[in-house]
């Protein structure tokens, strides 16, 4: 696929588990639906990095052992705590939309907010945004010009480095 004409890497793929998403998020999760494997990638990356508890991939995501998703991570694929969820379609339950804080161009400026502990973080599908939902809440990055929405994983890391100012790393 690279051109190396011999595997790179050989091994397992670790089996993941599912997350019930009607349950309190513990710290830090953030809910994925990214389909294209190098934002895919470099996301997991910046999830390692700000130490997101778990992210949890929606069915909308390329699967993360691609193998550029891995070399987009960096090998933090390998390390990241990942589970695996229904749709992006299947948040719209009272049960599971009082937890999730979406980034949205519409939303709060997530400067001013005070970011709870435990959040469970939905980043919107690239072109396609986040649904409609009666999110907890919806938060934006303030841009310049906003007529040219921040890449999914762009967006994401900023938002990863917000939360991580008000809680620091352990």
């Amino acid at each position: 696929m690279f051109g190396t004409k011999e595997p790179l890497l050989v091994c397992g793929v670790p089996e993941m588990s599912r997350r019930d998403l009607s349950q309190a998020p513990n710290g830090l999760e953030v809910l994925c639906p990214i389909g294209d494997p190098g934002n895919l990638g470099a996301l997991l990356r910046c999830c390692r990095a700000f130490d997101v508890q778990t992210v949890v991939l929606l069915q909308e995501a390329v699967h993360p052992f691609h193998p550029k998703v891995i070399r987009a991570s960096s090998g933090a694929v390998f390390v990241q705590s990942l589970e695996w969820a229904g749709s992006i379609t299947d948040l719209d339950a009272p049960e599971t939309l009082q937890w999730i804080t979406a980034l949205d161009l519409h939303g709060t400026n997530m400067s001013t907010v005070q970011w709870s502990k435990h959040v469970r973080l939905l980043i919107g599908e690239e072109g396609v945004g986040i649904p409609p939902f009666q999110f907890l809440e919806r938060l934006c990055i303030p841009q310049i010009h906003p007529s040219i929405p921040l890449n999914a994983t762009v967006a994401g890391s900023i938002a990863l480095y917000a939360y991580r100012q008000h809680h620091s790393q352990p």
